[in-house]
This record gives structure tokens, sequence and C-alpha cells, in this order.
């Protein structure tokens, strides 16, 4: 029989199919990845603001609690992405226009959830945001082309920051 690892332990392990954003927030801790005082979160109204800034009628739940508990500053985490709630409220929008100035279709942004951008140019994002599951797939993009889904799910995205896999930030 295996030794369980205990709840909080730099060593501790989450299941990737189940594992809470509290229980994140705790993994992302014990791994001295960050502070408590760094990780802050929104409020419900900045989330109803982001969802009418970027143009979707729903934020899946899985990304609303992530934004609730450390989205207005998820840092040190995916450090050189755009990602805060700040920087949420810009990006769509400018990768909207830079594309359209480029000649390049936008019509894949429309009710996508731009939850990342880094170096200016490489996306992640949820697609059909408004229809998507709890825990809703991560695509990427490089200049609105090469679109992939990159993670199956929002958890598997996650798990890949905070263990520092290499496939969270595959900038070209």
């Amino acid at each position: 029989m295996g030794r369980r690892r205990e709840r909080g332990s730099p060593t501790a392990t989450l299941d990737p199919r189940r594992f809470s954003i509290a229980e994140y927030r705790e993994y992302v801790l014990a791994r001295r990845q960050t502070g408590p005082g760094e990780l802050a979160g929104c409020s419900p109204g900045e989330i109803e603001h982001l969802a009418r800034v970027q143009g979707v009628g729903r934020i899946p739940r899985l990304y609303r609690e992530f934004l609730l508990a450390m989205g207005k500053n998820p840092r040190p985490l995916l450090s050189g992405v755009d990602w805060t709630y700040p920087d949420l409220l810009q990006i769509k929008g400018e990768m909207t226009t830079d594309l359209t100035a480029a000649g390049i279709d936008t019509g894949f942004l429309d009710d996508t959830l731009l939850i990342g951008l880094g170096g200016g140019h490489y996306m992640f994002y949820i697609p059909n945001a408004s229809t998507a599951g709890d825990d809703p797939e991560v695509w990427t993009s490089s200049d609105g082309g090469d679109r992939e889904r990159a993670y199956p799910t929002f958890r598997e995205f996650l798990l890949a920051i905070a263990d520092d896999d290499g496939r969270a930030v595959r900038l070209p």
C-alpha cells in the first residue's frame, strides 16, 4: 500500500479531473510559487464586466471560479503572458484590431474568451464560451493561425502552469 501524501504539502498531487480552484490555490502556495498576498481574485461584478467586454454570453464555471480566486493577479504563474484581469479587458479588442489590419478573418473570435496573450500574438482561449462545459477546453493560436486544442480541460491547463510544463508556454 502506498503512502498517502499530505494535503497541501509541496509533493501533494491533484486529480486532474476533479480538483477545485481552492485546492489548486493551496497547491500553488504549497509549492512556494507565489505568496498568499500575491494571488488576488476578481469580484463577481468584474467577471460580469469581462464577459461583456469580451462579448461572451457566459464564462464557464471553472474559469469563473479561477477568476474569483486569483484572476486579478495570478502572478508569478505563467510569467510573460498577459492574463491578469486588466489584461483580459484589453487583449481581445487589441487582437481583433491587429488581425483585421493584417487581413486575417477574426470570425473564430466570436463567442471566444481570450484568457491569455503571450508575446503580443500567441493566444490562449476558450472557444464557444457561452456553450462550453464547466471545465472547458483551452485552445492556442499564433496570429490567428495554427489553431489547436492544446489542453482538453482548463484543469489540465492549470496543472501544466503549476507544474511548469513547457506546453503551457509554447510561445513561438
